[in-house]
């Protein structure tokens, strides 16, 4: 495969569709990419928004103008559940009838729906917000938290969202039965585990049709995850990089912001710091994430087994994807490894098992959420087809 023509690579069961730049033309744009490398393999909220800030609206979250963005309702700060946190903000277009494709964003880091880290943050993720309603959906973002120190609080949380959207979506011109949920970095924790524990389901059952798994890991033992791209980790780019810490350092923007997406506990700069901080699960479904707040318990094979998702993910009926970034910390030319892993375990179960796959091309570990509703369409093209597709 030619790497300076291929944009991006999506492939679905056994099927490998590559759209190279000739005919596609999808690629981040020149001086984007150009500051995406100089920033490096790091995670850098701050400086990524400064590369993507110009490319939004001229209003963001902290704006007075009302409507906020023409042409779309939004309600901010919906309460689905008991804690201050359990809140989503649901965006949904003026014009266009009821029962809508609904679009759920569970973010990374300590969980913020809105990052606040700059002035150019302040964009994101309204942004994925705003893709959503212009693609005919109901868009979902919502506030994650940590948990109690329980292994599983993260997935319940994902629960009672979920739940309440099923009985509440309709009212903001939402179908309840075409609901599909995108979990970055940390995020992936909690939406692996609400995917792969049915116990966790309400009485509706599991409640989306599509999950899309975005540079993070859980628990899938007894599947063990070999280190890759020296994170000497799981191979997989976690959520970490601690203020001050080697991605401050090595930022090429002069901003000291190479934040602790991870959240406490996460090792300085290190990747894989998502199993470490608000249960977002260990290298391949080992140790970390397994036990204890923030999974740094560790606890005994046995119950990391207990505790997998692996064995309800090879019977669910959840369409997934699995989506890596090119200038993901640790990533080297291909799929992250735990992506590999879990792609290859899932369809010795039969194509329908299969996971789509996304390499994006040019992207870092933040880009890749940024870059939605811009020009940019590495991420957001391969994902709005995907989501054409899923019945």
């Amino acid at each position: 495969m030619n790497s300076q023509s291929v944009r991006y690579v999506l492939s679905a069961a056994a099927m490998i569709v590559c759209v190279a730049s000739g005919t596609a033309r999808a690629q981040v744009p020149a001086d984007i990419e150009a500051g995406l490398l100089k920033i490096g393999k790091i995670v850098d909220p701050a400086c990524t928004a400064k590369l993507y800030r110009p490319l939004m609206p001229a209003n963001d979250v902290n704006s007075k103008v009302t409507p906020l963005y023409p042409g779309i309702t939004i309600a901010r700060e919906v309460s689905f559940g008991p804690d201050a946190k359990d809140v989503v903000d649901i965006f949904a277009a003026d014009k266009g009838g009821g029962s809508r494709p609904v679009l759920i964003y569970v973010p990374g880091g300590a969980g913020n729906k809105i990052e606040q880290q700059s002035v150019e943050a302040n964009a994101f993720y309204d942004n994925i917000m705003r893709w959503a309603t212009k693609n005919g959906m109901v868009g979902v973002q919502m506030q994650r938290h940590p948990g109690q120190g329980n292994w599983d609080d993260g997935g319940k949380d994902v629960s009672r969202m979920i739940q309440w959207l099923q009985d509440n979506i309709a009212k903001y011109k939402g179908n309840p039965d075409r609901m599909l949920i995108w979990a970055h970095s940390a995020g992936n924790g909690p939406l692996g585990t609400y995917i792969g524990r049915p116990e966790l389901y309400g009485p509706k059952g599991v409640g989306v049709k599509g999950a899309i798994f975005m540079s993070g890991q859980f628990n899938i033992a007894p599947v063990q995850v070999q280190g890759a791209g020296g994170t000497g980790r799981a191979g997989v780019p976690g959520a970490a990089a601690a203020p001050g810490g080697p991605g401050a350092a090595g930022s090429a923007c002069g901003i000291d912001a190479a934040v602790a997406l991870g959240g406490p506990g996460t090792a300085r700069g290190a990747p894989g710091g998502a199993g470490r901080a608000g249960g977002a699960g260990g290298p391949g479904g080992a140790a970390a994430g397994a036990g204890g707040r923030g999974g740094r318990g560790q606890v005994d094979p046995e119950t990391q087994l207990a505790r997998s998702s692996l064995p309800e993910l090879k019977k669910t009926k959840v369409a997934i994807m699995l989506a890596t970034a090119e200038l993901d910390p640790g990533i080297d030319g291909s799929m992250s490894a735990f992506n590999q892993t879990l792609h290859d375990e899932l369809c010795k179960e039969g194509s329908a098992h299969c996971p789509a796959m996304l390499f994006a091309k040019g992207e870092s570990h933040m880009s890749e959420v940024f870059s939605i509703d811009t020009k940019d369409t590495i991420v957001s093209g391969p994902i709005l087809a995907w989501i054409k597709k899923v019945k």
